[in-house]
């Protein structure tokens, strides 16, 4: 690990890319001691070769439909591999190599879900951008200058419900998370290497609860309102519900797990799956989680949106992620 945080990126984007992918995977084997806990594997949906059925015409007056309070897509049937429950597959020993799923462009999915075009995630609101590494070619995603932290675009996806997320992938978890992120966890785990984080361990349930452990993340978000550049702790956007309060509880780099999928011999990053970049409930597929017992059941869930300091659905957000020295 010493030798990667020491080492200078590429100048080349794709090879710097390329790089930081490698090394990202290639820390994963050493640091990965983790949890033995069962993990579900999710399975690729059937192709189905019919033409689907054309939807049945409104009949004539009705009204049309209304579209929930998102800004981004509505969940998608975000696979298992994040569940807090056991199940009955184990994750596989994890080899020196880049997941075999190929990595879609970020930039591509960024498509509102009634095709009307494309979300702007805007421009990252930290001085001195242009000094700054990037970590992938298309994807907003940045190592600062003085290798001390990671920068991330992101949009305000949800302001009024239970939390499970704080920050979740784009496409997956939207109806439960804050923020939604159009770039590949993997390269948010590499970057997070280079600035000098170590991942532990992710939560585990069996034979009994072990919190999720690692070097403690900060996380600032910066927003425009009005014209004016806005920061705040990411925790005052997440209210505890026992007390009422913004978050009081760090997030750890807990570092998610490799998977591989006994049908087809790939293997993959599990937060790139399920989705769960950073979380408020325990999931053993979460690349930062919170080091406290937290549950993902509806009934049981411990944090909700802080509302009232959330910007507009739709706002770009900068979130800067350091690991704390």
């Amino acid at each position: 690990m010493d030798r990667l945080q020491n080492t200078v990126l590429p100048q080349s984007p794709c090879r710097r890319a390329a790089a930081v992918a490698i090394a990202a995977l290639t820390l994963l084997t050493a640091c990965h001691r983790q949890s033995d806990r069962p993990v579900a594997v999710p399975r690729p949906a059937p192709t189905n070769t019919e033409a689907p059925a054309a939807a049945p015409e409104p009949e004539r007056g009705a009204a049309p439909a209304a579209k929930p309070e998102t800004a981004a897509a509505p969940d998608t049937a975000a696979a298992a591999a994040g569940s807090s429950q056991p199940a009955e597959a184990k994750p596989s020993e994890i080899t020196v190599s880049p997941p075999d799923e190929p990595q879609a462009d970020a930039s591509e999915e960024a498509e509102q879900p009634d095709g009307e075009g494309r979300l702007d995630f805007g421009e990252p609101l930290v001085e001195g951008l242009t000094q700054n590494e990037r970590l992938d070619p298309k994807q907003p995603v940045w190592l600062t200058k003085d290798r001390k932290s990671v920068v991330v675009q992101s949009m305000v996806c949800q302001r009024q419900a239970p939390l499970e997320m704080f920050a979740c992938l784009l496409n997956t978890k939207e109806h439960e998370s804050v923020l939604t992120v159009p770039v590949k966890a993997f390269v948010i785990h590499a970057g997070l290497l280079a600035a000098g984080a170590e991942p532990g361990t992710p939560v585990r349930w069996d034979p009994e609860y072990a919190p999720p452990t690692g070097t403690e993340i900060e996380i600032e978000v910066l927003w425009k309102d009005e014209g004016k550049v806005r920061k705040a702790r990411a925790q005052d956007w997440v209210r505890d519900v026992s007390t009422g309060k913004a978050m009081a509880q760090p997030w750890v780099f807990a570092g998610s797990m490799m998977y591989e999928d006994k049908e087809t011999s790939r293997k993959h990053y599990m937060a790139d799956s399920s989705g769960d970049l950073v979380c408020v409930s325990n999931f053993a597929s979460a690349t930062l989680d919170v080091p406290i017992r937290s549950s993902d059941a509806n009934a049981s869930l411990m944090f909700e949106a802080f509302t009232e300091n959330i910007p507009p659905l739709g706002t770009p957000v900068t979130m800067v992620l350091t690991p704390k020295k």
